[in-house]
């Protein structure tokens, strides 16, 4: 897989999940929720970046 599709791969899923739990809970619990863990889900984008370095770069 390649570094640039791993990323893409994640921010399509976080968004897809953004998108169903507000469809499926309600925008205001969403929207406290991401407000809340907002600084672990920068740590845990970081983390995949890191991973993701693992993989080659597309050229």
């Amino acid at each position: 897989m390649k570094r640039e599709y791993f990323g893409m791969l994640f921010i399509i899923v976080s968004v897809s999940f953004i998108f169903a739990f507000d469809y499926i809970f309600g925008e205001q619990i969403v929207q406290e929720y991401i407000s809340k863990f907002i600084v672990i889900w920068i740590l845990i984008a970081f983390f995949v970046g890191q991973y993701s370095m693992r993989f080659p770069k597309s050229i």
